[in-house]
């Protein structure tokens, strides 16, 4: 046996990892997108870095805008959605960890660290923060 033969049934087939490739990338697990494409007047598309945050109560990880957008999944009392003030007071930027959950009623991972009741997302394993005394009456009522 040749040593180029030796080493062929060890790889995969182009059309396995073609097919492996799609179901990777096909944007069913970008939960967190890390960088933004922006298209510049000059029509030159720029990648800029997007600011992560944490829900200090669930600690969901977001961009700013996500939060802005749609609030957080976890916590709808907090009414984020469409509050700038309110996520820089019930997200922190200063976490640790992160952890993928994708199917939180079966993953092992999420009944550990507690996420099994939450959505499907990123989530930090700890966060610097707490909640300003104002949200906590908030919530209180």
């Amino acid at each position: 046996m040749a040593h180029k033969d030796m080493f062929e049934s060890d790889h995969l087939d182009q059309e396995d990892e073609e097919n492996h490739d799609e179901a990777y990338y096909s944007g069913k697990f970008n939960l967190v997108p890390i960088t933004r494409s922006t298209r510049q007047r000059n029509g030159e598309v720029e990648q800029t870095m997007l600011k992560l945050r944490a829900c200090i109560n669930c600690h969901l990880v977001l961009s700013e805008d996500q939060f802005y957008d749609n609030g957080c999944g976890n916590c709808p009392h907090l009414q984020m959605d469409g509050d700038r003030r309110r996520i820089l007071d019930c997200t922190s930027s200063n976490f640790s960890g992160l952890i993928s959950i994708i199917e939180p009623q079966k993953s092992w991972a999420a009944k550990f660290n507690r996420l099994g009741d939450n959505v499907t997302g990123c989530y930090a394993i700890s966060v610097v923060g707490d909640l300003p005394e104002s949200v906590r009456e908030d919530i209180g009522r």
